[in-house]
């Protein structure tokens, strides 16, 4: 009865509008366990908590965590609230502090199109023609979040992704930029071991309204993103300093300069 339900509430989802897109409803809400690689030099796995809300115009994707802590804060400080009873909201919900602030909104704004925005310190973004990935779906086949899963590989933006997705969810849509199944996709992983997304929760959207961008960007393009990433990554005080920001802590407790060692990101897409 379950799949049968969501096959129906698909079926009325009708075609996407290609104008810029309204204000949207989540039909379907998805909730990923994610894990995920922050810098080569360490091989620890950060976690977080993504969510993929489906609406009838476009979807949008991104970690549950720094949105609400964001939602928090913003609610504070505009009724005049302190730094102080942000924090102490902060410990109340339990949201923790995630590593990623990236949030990816499919046909947005128009049909055919894909924003990315992320925080490097600034807020950025850039929008792109989507791409579809090219699947290949190989024999497998397992039980995720009560839903029987198909398997499917693909070679996608310098990386080899293997997913699972179930046709009981007949729509076209999975975590990050990944898509074009004949099925929801409930799980997702790259084979170098740096990124996984597992279903934990599906919802209706109970007239949930779709997030979209807000507040004011850097436009880029995703290889100057990764640059800022990298930028970041090898001196946070210098990255910092190309936007007129200053106040990092330049000397230790002992007086001397601080000697940032040099790190490098580990991200979703790699360019040669």
């Amino acid at each position: 009865m379950k799949a049968l339900f969501f096959i129906i509430l698909f079926s009325i989802f009708g075609c996407f509008s290609s104008y810029a897109q309204p204000n949207d409803q989540a039909r379907l809400i998805v909730h990923y366990a994610s894990q995920f690689k922050f810098r080569k030099e360490n091989p620890k796995l950060y976690e977080d908590e993504q969510v993929l809300e489906i609406g009838t115009h476009y979807s949008a994707f991104y970690g549950l965590w720094n949105t609400q802590r964001e939602e928090i804060k913003d609610s504070i400080v505009s009724r005049g609230g302190s730094y102080g009873e942000v924090m102490q909201a902060f410990g109340k919900y339990g949201y923790p502090l995630s590593k990623q602030n990236y949030a990816v909104y499919k046909n947005y704004p128009k049909v055919g199109k894909l924003t990315y925005t992320d925080k490097v310190f600034k807020k950025f973004k850039y929008i792109e023609s989507m791409e579809k990935p090219t699947w290949e779906i190989i024999p497998g086949d397992t039980v995720i979040y009560d839903y029987s899963c198909q398997k499917a590989v693909t070679n996608f933006r310098g990386r080899t992704w293997v997913v699972w997705f179930t046709s009981s969810l007949p729509v076209s849509e999975g975590p990050w930029k990944l898509y074009g199944l004949p099925g929801l996709i409930l799980k997702a992983n790259d084979v170098a071991g740096d990124f996984s997304f597992h279903c934990i929760g599906i919802q209706k959207g109970e007239r949930t309204v779709l997030k979209r961008p807000k507040g004011k960007f850097i436009e880029c393009t995703p290889q100057k993103l990764a640059r800022m990433h990298a930028l970041c990554a090898k001196n946070p005080e210098t990255y910092l300093q190309n936007f007129g920001i200053s106040g990092m802590a330049s000397q230790g407790v002992d007086g001397k300069p601080i000697q940032y060692k040099e790190m490098h990101p580990v991200l979703l897409e790699i360019f040669p």
